[in-house]
């Protein structure tokens, strides 16, 4: 049973890489934000004609760390869930609720590696880029955050072996049906949002019942695939797997928003950041699916010797 103890093993460690990714996301976004607020450049709304504003003030420099703590955020709730469900599958009484747990766990470990990583390297990224030119100075730290992030998405099975285990192993759980329970939960809080009626909300719950639908469709493509032809979900693998990411993380934001909301004296910024994400973020996922379903045969198709020189 080696073999078996080893990805016991390796699974509570790519959980513990996800996290990782969180950590440094979150430490280059304090930093972006904290060098935003004292760096002053160019005239914006709202400061005396002449008088130089904190780039902060600047739209796009808000949109750059809006995106970084969205991400962080969304990131985040991925790993706490992961790890709330394999608390779940050792403690709870019943072994039929335990064993639906670990099958969720299982379902979410490559996800928790993968998007969380993967937004480690991005968001550290655009921590260099907030800094300007001054991000490439190395008493400025900011590019230490984005070497360091560099090599989570290599540690512990590369994010392309996450891609492939996640719909190659993954899916099939069941034969699906865990997989169709986990959407499910997805499109009830999406549902919930749209609902709720909130004004703060905007287009929270619309976006999210898109992002929603996308990952059903891909999900029910990827299939059929795995029956049909499995190189072309394998092809479409990474790209499923940022859309999964994004449909989970925006649910669980806005699951959060939910939260705050009937909190009278609720975190604002939990519903700024599940609006910011809906709104701009995870927009991105009518177009993932379209890449997932459309755009295997254009890598298939390309011989790998085209590929060498």
């Amino acid at each position: 049973r080696g073999l078996n103890t080893m990805f016991i093993m390796m699974n509570q460690a790519r959980l513990a890489v996800g996290v990782q990714g969180v950590a440094m996301a979150d430490r280059a976004t304090q930093h972006a934000a904290a060098y935003a607020a004292e760096r002053r450049q160019g005239h914006a709304e709202g400061y005396e004609k002449g008088e130089m504003a904190p780039i902060i003030a600047h739209a796009d420099v808000r949109r750059t760390i809006l995106t970084m703590r969205a991400m962080t955020q969304a990131a985040r709730a991925i790993c706490l869930v992961t790890a709330r469900e394999l608390d779940k599958s050792h403690r709870l009484p019943d072994e039929r609720e335990r064993q639906a747990a670990a099958h969720m766990a299982a379902l979410l470990t490559p996800i928790a590696k993968a998007f969380s990583t993967d937004i480690a390297c991005e968001v550290a990224s655009m921590g260099v880029q907030v800094h300007g030119g001054m991000g490439f100075v190395e008493e400025t730290g900011a590019a230490q955050y984005y070497r360091d992030a560099r090599i989570l998405p290599i540690y512990e099975g590369t994010n392309g072996i996450q891609a492939m285990d996640l719909v190659m192993r993954k899916l099939p759980l069941l034969d699906g049906a865990v997989v169709q329970r986990y959407i499910k939960e997805l499109q009830k809080t999406a549902d919930d949002v749209a609902a709720s009626n909130q004004p703060e909300f905007g287009a929270m719950g619309p976006r999210l019942r898109e992002a929603v639908a996308s990952l059903g469709e891909a999900t029910r493509w990827m299939g059929e695939m795995l029956v049909s032809k499995p190189q072309a979900s394998l092809a479409s693998a990474t790209p499923y797997l940022r859309l999964f990411g994004l449909a989970a993380g925006g649910s669980y934001l806005a699951k959060g928003a939910l939260e705050m909301a009937r909190d009278a004296e609720g975190n604002g910024d939990a519903v700024m950041l599940a609006r910011f994400f809906a709104e701009n973020l995870v927009t991105a996922a009518p177009g993932l699916a379209q890449t997932v379903m459309t755009g295997a045969d254009a890598i298939l198709d390309v011989a790998p010797d085209r590929l060498s020189v």
